[in-house]
């Protein structure tokens, strides 16, 4: 069984407070999720939970959310309606069909004031694109950004499969990442929607479909740099989960980068080289650590890895 326990005060000093998690372990959701669009009698499409052996945390539990009972969209969230600068990621199972396949992502930004919202999901049919778009009401959204097939990280995935995506948002700027690469253009600009909750999304104009979503983290990221994105990732680290190796990269100018286990305490130092180094899954004494959730920090910025048997 992995390791899921509190990290908030190792996150709040290294890369940004953690304000919500949710991985549903044991089938059991840690957040009140409610649905955005409901009946005249407030009822509609929430959160569920769903046993999942695919997961990529590895504990078999996800959670779900469809358009069955509202129509074609379907969008949960939690959280506060005044969060302003934070981010959100999770991963998302991402539906692969050849014609008129659902739409998968996230929401920022959700205002119940006015019912507006941002959104970023894959839509992996004919139309083979990620898109972030801003929710206004009615049928339709304004695109913000459609990333073609060249432009999305390792190409547009041949059969349904689980990705990890990142929304970010600092005063009017957007950052979105696919797999743990930030995406081309980046920060976009739009100052239509200043604050609101977050949520998990899915739509399909002709059928039900469902969005299945897991290790969903927001953090806060208040006084970050609103117009550059050095200083926001300078860390990432692939394959994740992993079991053998992972494979760290590191911008920052710290030449050793540090492994934290989920209690805060140091598993590993590891020396960078060309922005490179290599965690083979072993402590300082070379023992194998167990599998759980780690975080690996260069100090400039932290990524969570799951390791895996």
């Amino acid at each position: 069984m992995r390791i899921v326990l509190s990290i908030c005060c190792l996150l709040g000093v290294l890369s940004g407070q953690i304000l919500y998690e949710e991985y549903f372990t044991d089938g059991n959701m840690a957040l009140d999720w409610s649905p955005w669009f409901t009946d005249t009698s407030g009822v509609g499409d929430s959160m569920q939970v769903v046993s999942d052996p695919t997961t990529p945390g590895g504990d078999s539990w996800a959670g779900s959310i469809s358009n069955e009972y509202m129509g074609v969209s379907g969008l949960t969230y939690a959280g506060e309606n005044d969060m302003t600068d934070y981010s959100v990621e999770a991963w998302i199972y991402t539906v692969v069909m050849p014609a008129m396949g659902p739409y998968n992502g996230l929401a920022i930004r959700c205002d119940s004031s006015t019912g507006w919202y941002y959104r970023f999901i894959s839509d992996f049919d004919s139309d083979a694109r990620l898109r972030l778009a801003l929710f206004t009401g009615g049928m339709g959204a304004t695109v913000i950004r459609d990333w073609a097939a060249g432009e999305i990280p390792g190409g547009v995935p041949a059969t349904s499969s689980w990705h990890k995506f990142k929304l970010q948002m600092v005063g009017d700027s957007i950052w979105a990442w696919y797999d743990d690469v930030l995406l081309p253009d980046c920060p976009l600009q739009d100052d239509s929607i200043a604050n609101g909750f977050f949520g998990v999304y899915v739509f399909n104009m002709v059928d039900t479909a469902s969005t299945r979503c897991d290790d969903i983290i927001v953090t806060d990221v208040t006084g970050i740099n609103e117009y550059g994105n050095t200083s926001i990732r300078t860390i990432t680290a692939a394959p994740n989960p992993f079991t053998s190796h992972v494979t760290i990269h590191s911008a920052s100018a710290e030449h050793v980068v540090r492994v934290y286990d989920a209690t805060g305490s140091m598993v590993r130092e590891i020396p960078v080289n060309a922005s490179t180094a290599i965690w083979n899954g072993r402590d300082q004494h070379g023992i194998a650590v167990v599998p759980g959730v780690y975080f690996i920090t260069d100090n400039d910025n932290m990524e969570k890895v799951i390791k895996v048997r």
